[in-house]
């Protein structure tokens, strides 16, 4: 199924389009692939609008926005990365065919249909930077073509989180289990971050200190006998880094390198060190 792509971005002379991109090197054990000036957001500071026009009937800002908002704590989760939401805007759109002397600087995730060669994609991300690689817009456009409703606003949101690895400056990986992976995967496989994004972020802007955790939980939420509903938010109290999963009434969390869970029977139990844990999560692919 075809969904998902960013083709191109923009330099600031000439203002034409490119297609560069640089790999991971192979003995690192990714593939992910980055700009070829590593375009990245200085500071790592990316505020970002949404704007509702053409929203799909079946969905509510509030619902969108949400859903940004969860996507955006994913990739904050994994490396020192802010997105930072200014609110509604009616007054600029997503831009795809802009120039550099055309761009407004404003970064908008919107609705539109999108025709001709991006007619078969549910979303479409455009970056522009300059020579040295400082990320000067960024747009994305949902396609209002397709079906969007309640029922399937959790592939919104997979969608959105691709999406937003365009964003902040990633192309398609070379890395199967990897989310920015072409052929692209399903949209229920999209919504969970693997090792090879966790990276390919961390290498533009460093890694989160809770990083080493959210990989270790997304691994966990393969066993949904234990963590259910999957794709949990993650959350601190007293010290402790950590999700709770209503459907098994259970807790999974870190603090000082140790992993800690509560079951249903609600007891607090020292599961030990993190590094018990880590090497088969990243052999897996989280």
């Amino acid at each position: 199924m075809k969904r998902l792509i960013l083709l191109g971005a923009f330099l600031a002379l000439p203002a034409i389009a490119q297609d560069f991109s640089r790999s991971a090197a192979p003995e690192n054990g990714f593939s992910y692939v980055l700009g070829d000036v590593q375009e990245h957001w200085q500071g790592g500071q990316i505020s970002w609008y949404y704007n509702p026009t053409n929203q799909p009937a079946g969905l509510s800002t509030e619902d969108v926005v949400g859903l940004i908002k969860i996507a955006t704590a994913k990739w904050e989760g994994m490396c020192n990365l802010q997105f930072n939401y200014q609110g509604l805007i009616t007054s600029a759109a997503p831009m795809l065919d802009a120039t550099w002397n055309t761009i407004d600087r404003i970064n908008v995730i919107g609705w539109a249909v999108l025709t001709g060669s991006r007619a078969d994609y549910d979303g479409y991300t455009q970056w522009w930077y300059d020579a040295s690689g400082n990320m000067a817009d960024a747009d994305m456009v949902l396609n209002s073509a397709r079906t969007w409703t309640q029922s399937n606003k959790q592939s919104l949101e997979a969608l959105i989180t691709h999406e937003l690895g365009h964003v902040l400056g990633l192309q398609h990986s070379k890395t199967s289990e990897s989310i920015m992976y072409v052929p692209y995967h399903t949209y229920s496989y999209q919504r969970t971050l693997r090792g090879d994004d966790a990276q390919a972020c961390a290498a533009l802007y460093g890694a989160s200190s809770n990083a080493e955790s959210n990989r270790l939980f997304n691994w966990a939420e393969q066993y949904p006998n234990l963590f259910a509903p999957a794709v949990a938010a993650s959350a601190t109290y007293a010290g402790y880094y950590y999700r709770y999963y209503p459907t098994t009434n259970s807790y999974v969390g870190t603090k000082d390198g140790i992993v800690w869970y509560i079951g249903p029977d609600g007891q607090l139990q020292n599961l030990g060190p993190m590094g018990n844990y880590l090497g088969t999560a990243y052999g897996a692919g989280f």
